[in-house]
């Protein structure tokens, strides 16, 4: 059975592979196995896993898995992406990540467009339901017709997916949005066929 390997960003992406892509890839006798980035080491040898992803870490990342796996790909958040350059494209980054490794044929570059939380604007009705709540139905719809899709909710400090969703939770369930709890489980709840059916980049 292959196995393929995902560098991940965080513990988000971690739950989203293991609770929704590898039971669907195990329909194809594809094993998945995420695993999240490291990002910093100290000196006593241990390691800090997530968050902080630049370009020379996810180089080091994948270098260690293309060794140890049959197929590797990734998936981290354009936004915040530590150091792409000036003016720089998901794709033209994702083109030099694969570059910069030699063009290896087992690995398949992915950045997602903007962020994690671009998935669950793919389903609005889906989340609203999960949540009890029509209002943040109504609002996530008018976001996702304002930008035109879910894919092109933008890349800014205050107005990403996961920063517009924070601001809708907070007035309609006065509480914020956990990446970690509601990321996964009302991706889970929307189902990778949905997703897919709205994300035409991250179904490709």
């Amino acid at each position: 059975m292959p196995r393929l390997a995902i560098s991940v960003e965080g513990q988000t992406e971690l739950e989203f592979c293991k609770q929704i892509l590898n039971p669907y890839l195990m329909q194809y006798n594809i094993y998945v196995f995420p695993v999240v980035i490291t990002t910093k080491r100290i000196l006593s040898g241990l390691s800090h896993k997530g968050g902080s992803v630049c370009f020379q870490r996810v180089i080091n990342e994948v270098t260690k898995l293309l060794k140890s796996f049959d197929y590797v790909t990734t998936f981290y958040d354009f936004y915040r992406f530590g150091d792409k350059t000036p003016n720089e494209t998901p794709d033209e980054l994702c083109i030099r990540i694969k570059s910069a490794l030699g063009n290896p044929v087992n690995f398949t570059e992915y950045v997602q467009v903007y962020e994690f939380e671009t998935l669950l604007f793919s389903d609005p009705q889906t989340v609203g339901r999960s949540l009890n709540s029509e209002e943040i139905i109504h609002e996530m719809l008018a976001v996702v017709k304002e930008c035109g899709e879910a894919e092109k909710i933008n890349d800014n400090p205050n107005t990403a997916p996961s920063k517009r969703l924070d601001n809708i939770f907070r007035a309609n369930l006065k509480t914020g949005y956990d990446h970690a709890f509601y990321g996964p489980t009302l991706a889970s709840d929307i189902g990778l066929t949905a997703i897919r059916a709205k994300c035409p980049r991250f179904h490709n």
